[in-house]
């Protein structure tokens, strides 16, 4: 992790949201719809018709979810015209339910849309990054390779302390923009560490834990820019790390650069070329995210 800057180093960060964070006795409510999905996950009987009713609650999520599964890098040739065919022909529960997941727990948080951390780049950047996740952990060795939807809400949450962040301390978190404008030359998580006390991972890291999400998404959340990082469910939080960094090569997201770190892909025996070439196949076929992320972001 990088350490803090001279304002830290001086005189303490400069806004200190941790002791503020720490201090709060009331973290915002677990969505009624994230309650029951998470509640449906529980439950090893759980059948696809009564996943589909629970989608169904949520038209927008329902149509988003039909839409990624026409994505082309799924090459499903047949028709999607229902929530069941997504599931049963493309997707897999799994994937949906997590997708669903994902949507419906970061869908009260409303920040600013149109800033450097903003909802449309939160958005834009967990579609992209949920996919191609996925994409990455399908090509692992058996004994490393996760459950493909638990790697996509990895994916799809990993950056969840913007939101808290910007739900909570709206002003800190417009200064904390200014900030990555006026110093390009600095990581977002060296500025974090600066301005606020603390990193998004850490604030992410946080709430799910007192929202009691999969132990997997906390610490790809909290680990997804520490390449050392070897503990408890390693590789969720290294699939993270490399899909941020190949989406950096692309002008997306707060990676600190586009490298692909030669000790994390042999942790998880991929290739460089692999990863690349994996990554060119989720941007090629990227109209139909873009369209996602609008529409989550909308």
């Amino acid at each position: 992790m990088p350490q803090a800057g001279p304002a830290a180093r001086a005189g303490g960060p400069l806004l200190n949201i941790r002791a503020r964070i720490e201090r709060l006795d009331k973290l915002p409510p677990m969505p009624e719809m994230t309650q029951k999905i998470i509640q449906l996950s529980a439950n090893p009987d759980a059948h696809i018709r009564e996943l589909v009713k629970v989608v169904e609650l949520d038209p927008s999520l329902a149509a988003q979810i039909m839409r990624y599964a026409s994505s082309p890098f799924f090459s499903y040739r047949g028709k999607i015209d229902s929530l069941d065919t997504a599931i049963t022909r493309v997707l897999g529960f799994n994937t949906v339910l997590n997708l669903a997941l994902g949507a419906t727990a970061a869908k009260p948080f409303r920040i600013p849309r149109n800033v450097p951390l903003g909802l449309d780049a939160f958005w834009r950047h967990a579609v992209f990054s949920a996919a191609l996740v996925q994409a990455l952990s399908s090509i692992l060795p058996a004994e490393l390779r996760p459950p493909a939807g638990m790697a996509y809400l990895a994916g799809m949450l990993h950056n969840f302390g913007h939101l808290l962040l910007g739900h909570l301390f709206k002003n800190e978190f417009l200064i904390l923009n200014k900030y990555i404008v006026n110093e390009p030359h600095k990581t977002v998580e060296e500025l974090e560490l600066e301005v606020l006390g603390t990193d998004h991972g850490q604030i992410g890291a946080w709430l799910m834990t007192a929202w009691k999400l999969p132990e997997e998404v906390v610490v790809a959340a909290r680990e997804h820019h520490n390449e050392d990082y070897h503990g408890p469910h390693a590789v969720y939080a290294q699939l993270v790390l490399i899909a941020d960094r190949l989406l950096k090569g692309q002008g997306m997201g707060d990676a600190p650069h586009g490298e692909l770190p030669p000790m994390v892909l042999e942790s998880l025996e991929i290739g460089e070329y692999q990863a690349v070439t994996i990554a060119e196949r989720i941007l090629e076929g990227s109209d139909g995210l873009e369209v996602m992320a609008r529409r989550f972001a909308s």
